[in-house]
């Protein structure tokens, strides 16, 4: 076989029922096979995986399996794996784990074009969570010391290595560590390339929960007594290669939110009394040798309060604090223009309030969960309010701000039941600049805002359409829409209706030769109003206008009439509907559902619908087949 492009390395322990989509994963892979080694190493399985690696592997000449005894974690297989590979790359992949088909061509490509040494590939989780934010763009060439993007957010060994990176440094795992191994690995590695990569634009790897909860991450990873001595390792490691100063307090901060601190979470509570004391003793050493106040001063509450307990030889305060952790977050309790996190020891005299001090905002939870148009008011069903605080502390309102101005409506949320809220926003007479408008929950607790987009709810129901109302200076169209992106609630101010418009489908027909027929309804306010529909042709400043008759029923106005279309120069007509009250105009474009054929003719006006669901009319000669092409198409 000649030198293989990449050299997949999996370590499997009793992996039996993943084993199969982990491995055609690779086999599908759009790089040539005879460029894909691939190298699986059976560290002991008892579960039938080894015999069905052999299974796999038969017939296939890049394909390896390796068989030894049960070396007690990951670290003793990836090494033999390493021992064998004689690709340009190896690419590190677990055995529950598999890839997307582009993945190894992608990734070799990324190092081939810009010189890296390790590329990070994007990550999708499968039954657990993955910060899809952490690495949001592709980054050609970066390095450790840059602090964007964060490489230090993914110290995973599951990457591309250039393996002669590997070689000249003598990169290897620890062996008979359950968990953890790889980070040190993972770390080395990114001090020693000249370059790293993140591939960030294609899902390459998905990472997968075991279903029975029985990975080494799920069940809580290594004892303290194995654990911490290679967090120790480390972060030695890190201060060894890096300057006091803020890049590595951005490195260790990391090692003592992920590795040290996370040690005291919910898991905690079900560790042995000699467990917890060695955690503890571990957890104070690091403390000791490694922390400082520039570290440890914007982590959160918890983790400052733990290191104060620790390094004040408070034990039992810190045990105490991790048990009422597991319950779940403690109360938030503001003075003036502070908040503290009331865990135990908070104001029990004996640690500082600074210790329970929240930096930056509060936990707001925030939502949309329905909109609607009733009697005239746009109507915002949803919550907002700050969470463990008790809610006559707090008042909410929605605030819609005009992005091109700054302009805002302001609307007291009110009480729809526990921590459900309705916004009744009232347009009638407002001074409301047509624009875009964002919708804010704002909370204020104690004359402290807070706020947040307001985003819908998965079960929130579609939103609806635009109405008409009257407001200070005009008769605009105000149609509710979702952002790009973020899909937070906006709406629309404007003259013109879209593909969300006020009315609905117009229903057209020929009167007769040279007249048609047009009614709709549009969702309006109840009020008198006069209407007339227009054909504006495009690219010119030719208009053609009828009066239509106007009837008023709760929350709408309907339309009928009839114009004349004889005459009418050739080109493209489009529709549209202009409402007047109290000397207030607006005017909007007239929706359709399917143009009808039926009726007209060659030679008149044929009508197409737009691309935004809007009416037009072509006026020219032509045939059938010319009319259906246009159907659909259009502004």
């Amino acid at each position: 076989m000649a030198t293989p492009k990449v050299s997949v390395i999996v370590p499997v322990h009793n992996s039996k029922d993943t084993l199969r989509r982990t491995f055609e994963s690779v086999f599908a892979q759009t790089l040539p096979p005879e460029q894909v080694e691939i190298i699986a190493v059976d560290d002991g399985s008892t579960d039938g995986a080894g015999e069905e690696l052999d299974r796999l592997a038969e017939g296939r000449p890049g394909f390896r399996v390796v068989h030894q005894d049960a070396s007690g974690g990951p670290g003793r297989p990836r090494n033999v794996g390493l021992d064998l590979a004689s690709g340009e790359y190896v690419f590190f992949l677990d055995a529950d784990d598999h890839l997307a088909p582009e993945a190894l061509e992608r990734c070799c490509a990324m190092a081939d074009e810009n010189g890296t040494d390790v590329v990070v590939p994007k990550y999708v989780g499968v039954g657990r969570g993955v910060n899809r934010k952490l690495f949001e763009r592709t980054v050609p060439f970066t390095t450790i010391f840059d602090a964007v993007p964060n490489l230090y957010g993914s110290i995973t060994v599951l990457k591309l290595y250039r393996r002669s990176l590997l070689e000249r440094h003598g990169i290897r795992f620890p062996e008979g560590v359950l968990s953890g191994e790889d980070q040190i690995f993972a770390v080395r590695a990114y001090f020693e390339a000249k370059g790293v990569s993140v591939l960030a634009d294609y899902d390459c790897y998905y990472w997968v929960a075991r279903e029975d909860g029985t990975s080494a991450l799920q069940q809580g990873g290594a004892p303290a007594a194995a654990y911490f001595p290679k967090i120790k390792e480390l972060m030695a490691f890190v201060a060894e290669r890096t300057a006091p100063g803020p890049v590595r307090d951005r490195l260790l901060r990391r090692h003592f939110m992920i590795e040290v601190f996370s040690r005291f979470d919910p898991r905690y509570k079900d560790f042995s009394e000699e467990e917890r004391r060695l955690t503890r003793e571990a957890a104070r050493e690091l403390l000791d040798e490694y922390g400082n106040p520039e570290i440890l001063a914007v982590l959160s509450p918890y983790s400052r309060l733990i290191d104060y307990a620790l390094r004040h030889g408070m034990d039992d305060l810190a045990d105490r604090a991790a048990l009422a952790h597991a319950e779940g977050p403690p109360e938030i309790v503001v003075d003036g223009d502070d908040a503290y996190a009331a865990y135990p020891g908070f104001r029990e005299g004996t640690v500082p309030d600074e210790v329970f001090l929240v930096r930056g905002p509060l936990d707001m939870r925030h939502g949309v969960t329905g909109v609607e148009w009733r009697d005239g008011l746009l109507v915002v069903h949803g919550y907002a309010f700050v969470n463990r605080l008790a809610g006559d502390r707090q008042q909410g309102e929605l605030v819609l701000r005009r992005r091109e101005g700054g302009e805002e409506v302001r609307v007291p949320f009110e009480s729809g039941g526990e921590k459900t809220l309705t916004a009744r926003i009232d347009f009638t007479g407002r001074a409301l600049p047509p624009g875009r408008y964002d919708a804010y929950a704002v909370v204020t607790v104690d004359g402290r805002a807070h706020e947040g987009r307001l985003v819908p709810d998965r079960n929130a129901g579609p939103l609806p359409g635009g109405r008409v109302a009257p407001v200070a200076e005009g008769l605009p169209v105000i149609t509710p829409y979702l952002t790009k992106g973020s899909r937070a609630l906006a709406l629309h101010v404007g003259g013109l209706g879209g593909r969300h418009g006020p009315a609905s489908p117009a229903k057209i027909a020929l009167a007769r030769p040279g007249l048609l027929r047009i009614d709709a309804e549009i969702g309006a306010v109840p009020v008198a109003a006069t209407a007339r529909v227009l054909l504006r042709r495009r690219g010119s400043d030719d208009v053609r206008a009828a009066e239509l008759e106007v009837g008023a029923e709760p929350g709408r106005l309907v339309l009928g009439g009839e114009i004349p279309v004889s005459g009418l120069r050739r080109g493209k007509w489009d529709v549209l509907y202009e409402i007047t009250v109290n000397g207030a105009t607006g005017a909007f474009r007239a929706a359709v559902g399917e143009a009808p054929e039926e009726g007209f003719g060659r030679r008149g006006p044929r009508p197409f619908r737009t691309v935004a669901g809007n009416l037009s009319f072509e006026i020219g000669s032509g045939s059938v087949r010319l009319v259906r092409r246009f159907m659909g198409r259009g502004a």
